[in-house]
């Protein structure tokens, strides 16, 4: 058990948190003109994940098998439409969990959704003796957990992020990842897959909209756009990277 915790930390939480440093250190050295480009590059590693995590869970569904689909649009519909009708409610003064639903907050919850699955994978080739597949995958996944630092910090912009949020959002964040290597010997069911994985699609979407909604204005379209294009290069490349040395897609 302490193996397969250790083995979560240094391909999750640690990435993440080096990855949130990194970020919180470029948004201070930048000028404020650059906050366009780096919600871009929060929204472009988001769109990523998206459809990373869609594409997992419709592969986990059947064509014949209702009950899949009710999960999966179940899920789904829960994610973001329960994220939307919380919002609503908090811009109507009648929330009071304001803090846990920023966005960083939000980014951070459905990327530790996104890392128990990489968890889970780590966690069965350990169990199954395959120690060399075990440590590429580790190193892989530790490389592309980092870049999910700056979709954090990119949605708070310009916003100071006390120590405390920073410890709460890397732990949410990269925490799962230890979750899903402890439960990978546990036999799950499939629709749990679907579900996590459609959750987390649901709450990054979420996200997105919102990110969207908030920045792509008339005078920093171009400096978005740019960002996006930057930030699904950084998850696509690092994907590929492990992908040559493991032969397992991210």
């Amino acid at each position: 058990m302490i193996d397969l915790i250790g083995l979560g930390l240094v391909a999750g939480v640690i990435p993440v948190y080096l990855g949130i440093g990194v970020a919180l250190a470029l948004g201070k050295i930048l000028p404020r003109s650059w906050e366009g480009a780096l919600i871009g590059v929060a929204t472009g590693v988001l769109a990523y994940l998206f459809f990373d995590l869609m594409h997992e869970a419709v592969e986990l569904t059947g064509a014949r098998d209702g009950v899949s689909w009710g999960v999966f649009l179940g899920s789904l519909g829960i994610s973001l439409i329960g994220l939307v009708a919380l919002e609503s409610s908090q811009i109507l003064g009648t929330g009071s969990t304001g803090r846990l639903l920023s966005l960083p907050y939000m980014i951070a919850v459905g990327m530790g959704l996104h890392n128990l699955g990489e968890g889970l994978a780590i966690g069965a080739s350990y169990a199954a003796g395959e120690w060399v597949l075990s440590a590429l995958l580790v190193t892989g996944f530790a490389l592309h957990n980092g870049t999910e630092g700056f979709g954090i910090v990119g949605a708070a912009g310009k916003a100071p992020l006390p120590w405390l949020d920073v410890w709460w959002l890397g732990l949410l964040a990269g925490g799962p990842t230890c979750v899903g290597t402890l439960l990978s010997g546990q036999g799950l069911s499939p629709y749990f897959s679907i579900a996590f994985y459609t959750l987390a699609a649901g709450s990054l979407l979420y996200v997105i909209l919102s990110l969207t909604a908030m920045s792509y204005t008339a005078s920093r379209r171009l400096q978005v756009a740019s960002g996006v294009f930057a930030g699904i290069s950084l998850m696509y490349v690092t994907a590929m990277v492990l992908t040559l040395v493991s032969g397992i897609r991210s």
